[in-house]
């Protein structure tokens, strides 16, 4: 085999003429080159009346040096009719491998944190939202998988196989919490959690940790899973987590809506707090709470309470003092009201979402009484114009729409009366449930245990109200 780009002289030699100057055949030389891609002659020309090339000789030579792939037998055989001396002249040319294709993921979810105010549909900015956290729920898609293409070998003019560039799988890898779809194209969520990439792994978080307040910096924090703040909320911002929430400083005029368990670490005050979980927390101070479950604290200051299951105030302080608290089983404390004699209110053995529903219909009702007394007057008019014959195309759509409004409101009214009588005879019938207080239960503290309520008049140490016979008694506390 010759060296890439070296000739190999093939002379093919006839019979020497008679005379005293020998005859000189027309020679060929194969030129192998390009890693053996092309391969091609030099001919050099005959003398002294020499014999020419022909194809078969053509094609012998390039036998010899062992090209058999991808040759132009068209083009050796017009070189050996019109033969081009002292010029490379390409007969075989290789095929050239094709490389593969890397695989590739085209995430179906944001990748990186915006950082940014959202700009809003209506072109209004919203400057708490950040974008710094994306969440993503169990079964969602977070990115498509485009597979490798392994792509096709090359071939040389000596019948050598080249070996392609096969593609790359994608460089992507699995973290917690996220699978492959069955046919392995796309990647899933398996949890309710946060998104997170780092360039290479994929994962979805089940807690989101933030190491520092949640100010205008973070803007409002919305996690699908469960969240940690390090620092305080402050005032303005809102907290959500669709799992439990703890927050390690002060809840300071914010909103706070956690999915599960809530604990408040260094208390609250004047913010809106909903908890679907049990709630713990050092101290509650003007502020609205709701809890699915349980409630614990140090102290509560002229709050609105709301809780599905207990109410607890304990440690050193324990004490209840201002606002109201709706609970559906015990309240517990060791001060119930102050010495100044600041009204609190109680009220045990109901449901907190039937005694808002139920307020809630007390102040519709009446707002719906007075849409129809305003409306009255308007239909009597229009259909006493109706009786002679005097509406005019536009009073006639006037007093439809009068009508529909009036027919409306009355059928709402109608359900609005008969939800409340129905509510007030389940929460006439819950008699259950204590309130229990240790210590001191000082005037202007009122009592409301299902129908029956108890007013505080003067200083009542180590005592417990309860139901009895249709009113609250009154018992020793321990």
């Amino acid at each position: 085999m010759p060296m890439d780009g070296q000739p190999t002289n093939a002379n093919i030699t006839g019979t020497e003429p008679a005379d005293k100057t020998p005859p000189k055949d027309a020679a060929v030389s194969v030129i192998i080159k390009n890693s053996a891609m092309s391969a091609g002659f030099i001919l050099t020309a005959p003398a002294g009346g020499g014999r020419l090339l022909t194809a078969e000789t053509l094609k012998a030579a390039l036998t010899r040096q062992g090209v058999t792939t991808n040759i132009d037998w068209v083009a050796i055989d017009s070189l050996a009719k019109n033969p081009r001396y002292d010029t490379e002249v390409i007969v075989a040319t290789g095929t050239e491998p094709i490389d593969g294709v890397d695989g590739t993921v085209t995430f179906a979810v944001r990748t990186e944190n915006r950082g940014k105010p959202k700009m809003l549909e209506n072109g209004r900015v919203d400057y708490y939202d950040l974008g710094l956290i994306e969440n993503v729920r169990a079964g969602q898609i977070l990115g498509k998988v485009t597979p490798p293409i392994d792509g096709t070998p090359g071939l040389t003019v000596t019948g050598q196989v080249v070996r392609q560039k096969p593609g790359k799988p994608a460089p992507v890898v699995l973290g917690p919490n996220t699978e492959w779809s069955l046919d392995g194209s796309q990647i899933l969520s398996k949890i309710n959690g946060q998104f997170e990439f780092d360039g290479k792994k994929v994962s979805v978080g089940e807690t989101y940790t933030l190491n520092q307040d949640v100010d205008t910096s973070t803007g409002n924090i919305k996690v699908a899973g469960n969240l940690v703040i390090r620092g305080m909320v402050t005032s303005g911002l809102t907290i959500e987590a669709g799992g439990f929430i703890t927050v390690a400083g002060i809840v300071e005029s914010a909103t706070v809506k956690s999915g599960g368990d809530l604990n408040l670490q260094g208390g609250a005050l004047g913010s809106s707090i909903d908890c679907k979980g049990n709630m713990k927390c050092r101290f509650v101070e003007n502020c609205s709470v709701y809890a699915g479950g349980d409630i614990r604290a140090e102290y509560i200051l002229n709050s609105t309470v709301r809780s599905k299951k207990s109410l607890k105030t304990e440690g050193v302080i324990s004490k209840i003092i201002g606002g109201t608290c709706i609970v559906m089983q015990n309240i517990e404390c060791r001060t119930l009201g102050s010495s100044s004699g600041i009204k609190t209110k109680l009220q045990i053995g109901n449901d907190p979402d039937l005694v808002e529903r139920q307020r809630s219909l007390s102040d519709m009702i009446p707002d719906l009484e007075k849409q129809l007394q305003s409306l009255e007057p308007l239909l009597k008019l229009l259909r006493q114009l109706e009786e002679v014959g005097r509406l005019t195309e536009e009073k006639q759509q006037m007093l439809q729409k009068a009508s529909y409004s009036h027919n409306t409101i009355s059928a709402t009214l109608q359900s609005a009366v008969a939800e409340l009588n129905d509510l007030n005879t389940a929460l006439y019938n819950r008699n259950y449930g204590k309130v229990i207080c240790t210590g001191i239960a000082y005037p202007g503290t009122v009592v409301t245990i299902g129908s029956a309520i108890y007013v505080v008049s003067s200083n009542l140490m180590n005592t417990s109200f309860y139901y009895s016979d249709g009113e609250v008694a009154i018992g020793s506390a321990r």
